[in-house]
């Protein structure tokens, strides 16, 4: 563990520099991590976040942290738990980031963040984040947690979305609707874009996300209180309404007085970077701006790693039109001029 802190404190006075280099007095900056994929706060990934975090507080000056979803993984498929007991979890590992952090830390619920972490209730997510670490402007109701906060010295919005919105958990064969639901899509356009500062969106999600696997092989699951089985497809997260979100955005965007910055995801364990309408694969982008995937935090065993460990420090400097994504740890920097 000491050569693990040592390594990444030098990257992170790595990160430091060119931050100072970057910064404005208008910039936004927000330390990121996603898909931690967690059991407990004594789990082996916690212990490599965790003083991290501690490090990154102590030596960068941040707005926020983002985490953007996904933290307990597989957990309730190999680990028969009760909700009470998952919940308590929850509430340990956001409790520890949160003490770590010393900011307010914006927690995105993914597509494993629910009763036995595949299949999600509202309620449940709602009961752990409700009006704590840091984030008071979120509205509660059965399309999940959803929010925007404002950042007046950047004129500037970030947009957080929930997902998924529903399941049929007590059905004989569960399938999660991963979709924002109709009453996030109504807030998304009457009350979030309803602005004229520019708007950074995040969603664990990416827009472009579409699952192309094998659609019949089955998995066992937990739905909490009883095993199951579900299509491994109907557990992978695509967003089911997501043509009418891009719309919504699309709309907003083409306002003469707005700007649509970038919209930050994760869920992919890769990192990935989309230029607006850029297509690959035949995938495209349908938003009208950038798309920036942040990869796995912990690595899981399927990426060769130095460190064990990426988090993005993201810069929003609105006076030069840029955002930059300076990796601590493993992978890459990136840079965006919007």
């Amino acid at each position: 563990m000491n050569n693990y802190i040592e390594k990444v404190t030098v990257s992170i006075e790595e990160a430091k520099e060119k931050i100072k280099h970057l910064i404005a007095e208008d910039s936004l900056v927000f330390t990121i991590f996603t898909d931690l994929h967690t059991e407990d706060i004594d789990h082996e990934y916690m212990k490599r976040l965790i003083p991290v975090l501690e490090i990154i507080t102590d030596n960068i000056d941040y707005d926020a942290v983002i985490n953007l979803g996904d933290n307990f993984g597989m957990l309730g498929r190999n680990i028969h738990i009760t909700n009470d007991d998952l919940k308590a979890r929850f509430e340990r590992v956001f409790d520890t980031v949160y003490e770590a952090a010393k900011h307010p830390v914006i927690n995105v619920n993914g597509n494993h963040d629910a009763p036995g972490t595949d299949f999600f209730n509202p309620d449940f997510w709602n009961s752990i984040v409700k009006y704590r670490y840091g984030n008071t402007m979120a509205v509660y109701d059965d399309s999940g947690c959803y929010y925007y906060i404002d950042y007046e010295k950047a004129n500037a919005r970030l947009v957080i979305l929930s997902l998924p919105y529903d399941s049929d958990i007590e059905s004989e064969m569960p399938t999660p609707i991963w979709g924002f639901g109709k009453k996030q899509l109504m807030w998304l356009k009457e009350t979030a874009l309803n602005t004229d500062k520019d708007v950074i969106v995040i969603s664990h999600v990416p827009f472009f996300y579409e699952y192309t696997g094998d659609m019949e092989s089955t998995l066992g699951v937990w739905t909490g209180s009883e095993a199951k089985v579900s299509y491994i497809s109907a557990l992978c997260g695509w967003i089911e309404d997501v043509d009418e979100a891009v719309e919504i955005i699309k709309e907003y965007d083409n306002r003469p007085d707005t700007k649509l910055v970038a919209c930050l995801s994760g869920h992919m364990h890769s990192d990935s970077f989309w230029l607006p309408g850029e297509e690959k694969n035949g995938i495209k982008n349908p938003l009208p701006c950038h798309q920036v995937v942040t990869t796995a935090t912990c690595f899981t065993g399927n990426v060769e790693s130095e460190m064990g460990i990426s988090i993005d420090v993201a810069v929003w400097t609105p006076s030069k039109r840029e955002l930059n994504m300076i990796r601590i740890g493993d992978g890459e920097d990136r840079n965006l001029i919007c």
